[in-house]
């Protein structure tokens, strides 16, 4: 499957993996990857169930050793792996399971903790509820909150800035408007696989034996500083950094934080 994918592969050096959230696109991390790519060779994929690659989804696992299996067919691991949100948890699942393939990670507003997933996680994966919820919070997601996003980027004032930080940007107008069914599949499917997986992706926690940073903004409802904490106290030798005034969407809104992760991870030798 790693062949069917459709992946971004440019520049020369260390590799860097990216691994988008759910929903999500390879093109989440451009403006992240866009100062890497002079000195690393840089790797982003749209997920099984997104953007250009075709087929359905697929669980957490299953999206690990896929993305494993792409590091090895394109001779680019190790690499340093980047996991924003549900893709945090592929790549802890990675450096668990596939440890020969992954020299590092940053883990950015990532899940990991079974006693994160709330009520809303638990509603949007039930069988009927969740898909009609889902439907309509994809609308709402994907063609009115970037409108909002545009509106009050105008209006100043600490509450519209938080709210900035918070929504999407126009990248789920495209989505929503070109692919809107197959998203809605995706993301049901993913929920229902998070349900499934998250006991597994915290099992691997303490696993994890390569250099790891964990990420989180202050302003993040999705997954909170506290999950994020935790995450970081269940990797050996983590650490954890904070961005004040950022919600969910770091690579977006504050790129640099996580290109200065990934140099820190490089420059850390594997926990002993």
């Amino acid at each position: 499957m790693a062949r069917d994918l459709f992946v971004v592969d440019r520049g020369r050096g260390p590799a860097v993996l990216a691994v988008h959230g759910q929903p999500g696109l390879a093109r989440d991390f451009d403006a992240v990857l866009s100062h890497l790519v002079d000195d690393h060779r840089v790797l982003a994929v749209d997920r099984p169930g997104y953007g250009e690659t075709a087929g359905q989804a697929i669980g957490m696992a299953a999206n690990a050793e896929v993305l494993a299996d792409l590091l090895v067919e394109r001779d680019a691991g190790p690499a340093t792996v980047v996991g924003h949100s549900y893709g945090g948890g592929i790549a802890i699942l990675m450096a668990d399971r596939r440890p020969e393939v992954v020299s590092g990670l940053v883990l950015v507003g990532s899940v990991g903790r079974a006693d994160s997933i709330n009520v809303v996680d638990h509603v949007l994966a039930l069988p009927v509820a969740g898909e009609a919820l889902t439907v309509a919070g994809l609308l709402t997601f994907g063609r009115v909150l970037p409108r909002l996003r545009g509106l009050v980027s105008h209006v100043p004032g600490r509450g519209m800035a938080w709210l900035e930080t918070s929504l999407p940007d126009r990248t789920f107008v495209e989505l929503a408007s070109r692919q809107g069914r197959q998203i809605w599949r995706s993301f049901v499917f993913e929920q229902r696989a998070l349900m499934g997986e998250i006991g597994a992706v915290e099992a691997a926690l303490p696993e994890i034996r390569v250099p790891t940073v964990v990420i989180s903004g202050t302003w993040d409802v999705v997954v909170p500083v506290s999950v994020a904490a935790s995450v970081a106290a269940a990797v050996p030798g983590s650490e954890l950094v904070t961005v004040a005034r950022t919600g969910h969407f770091v690579p977006r809104d504050a790129p640099g934080v996580v290109v200065r992760a990934v140099r820190t991870v490089e420059a850390r030798p594997r926990p002993g």
